[in-house]
């Protein structure tokens, strides 16, 4: 627990160095959020953002403070709420802070723990099959409400859906060439990815941004939807390499029942969304998967800037994200699809 401490210090410490901000701008935070909900327990979230500091206050209610480069568009995140329901935080603006400009937010907040906790606290039921299962599950549900949904058509593209070919080009050019493979297959097939439904898409799923019920595992709602915008399906299937597995200090390591719980998810995806039994959907889903394999992966995130090529020697853990999800590529073990 004492470490945990730590380690939250050294998380918002660092949100206030890099934001050029003080303990004082801290402190006027802490004073906002007493003097809106007097009375009312207050508690720094667990798991903070690398972009907000987010506060808790009670059972229900989640403050954030973001910097105005970090402002959220609340067009997307009211169409996330329109289009995931209950799985997705209803979001507010609440004021902006004279003194630093930090914008604040108040939002829902999502029942369970991030993904990223459970496991850490809970290692033996987080690495179970059976709750991953539960989970892998609830991921292609929670997915395939985006596919016929056209509540988002007239959102305006994003940073990455306006230039798709350009950063796909820079990858090509950048990437170690162990990798463009991939990235050339994706380019000559663009046309059937983009053929896709165009969907609201989260910006980052990882283990601290997927939510799950502490007692079952189940999928309870996707948080931080600040990079979400309108892409084509499948592109954030990413996603489901981070239930599957996770980054050691030699790799991204996936566990044992990986290719197990990887058809099942398939298997369920194709459940909810019977379009995916013409093989030319399903190809065309699994091509966009690696679309987004190789944009969240292959580009740096950079303090938002997102307009790098990843370095061997310099992004790490992107790089063997990359090994390892670029491996497996559209891979599914008909053997067991056959026995779900």
């Amino acid at each position: 627990m004492a470490d945990e401490q730590l380690a939250l210090e050294a998380s918002i410490n660092d949100f206030f160095h890099r934001s050029g901000l003080t303990s004082r701008d801290r402190l006027d935070c802490y004073n906002f959020v007493e003097n809106l909900y007097p009375g009312r327990p207050i508690s720094p979230a667990i798991c903070q953002g690398y972009c907000s500091m987010t506060i808790f206050v009670g059972d229900d209610l989640v403050i954030q403070f973001r910097p105005e480069s970090y402002r959220l568009n609340l067009q997307i995140t009211d169409a996330a709420r329109e289009v995931y329901r209950a799985f997705a935080p209803e979001t507010k603006y609440l004021a902006t802070l004279p003194e630093s400009g930090l914008v604040v937010y108040s939002m829902r907040r999502i029942e369970g723990i991030s993904f990223k906790l459970f496991r850490a606290n809970d290692a033996f039921i987080a690495r179970s099959t059976y709750y991953r299962m539960e989970l892998c599950k609830d991921f292609a549900a929670f997915l395939a409400k985006s596919w016929n949904n056209n509540n988002v058509e007239e959102l305006p593209l994003g940073r990455v859906g306006k230039s798709i070919i350009t950063r796909l080009k820079s990858l090509a050019e950048g990437l170690p060439s162990r990798f463009l493979p991939a990235v050339r297959k994706v380019l000559r097939n663009l046309h059937q990815i983009e053929a896709l439904p165009w969907v609201l898409t989260h910006g980052d799923i990882v283990a601290a941004n997927i939510m799950v019920h502490p007692s079952s595992g189940k999928l309870t709602g996707l948080v931080d939807w600040a990079e979400a915008e309108r892409l084509p399906f499948g592109t954030c299937l990413y996603g489901l390499e981070e239930i599957l597995g996770e980054m050691t200090p030699s790799g991204f390591q996936y566990s044992g029942d990986a290719e197990e719980l990887r058809a099942l998810f398939w298997a369920e995806l194709q459940r909810h969304l019977p379009e995916l039994e013409q093989k030319s959907a399903l190809d065309a889903v699994k091509l966009a998967r690696d679309l987004g394999v190789l944009l969240w992966h292959g580009i740096a995130f950079d303090n938002g800037a997102i307009d790098r090529v990843v370095q061997e020697d310099r992004d790490v853990e992107e790089v063997r994200r990359l090994d390892a999800f670029l491996d497996l590529s559209g891979h599914v073990d008909l053997d067991w699809v056959s026995k779900i």
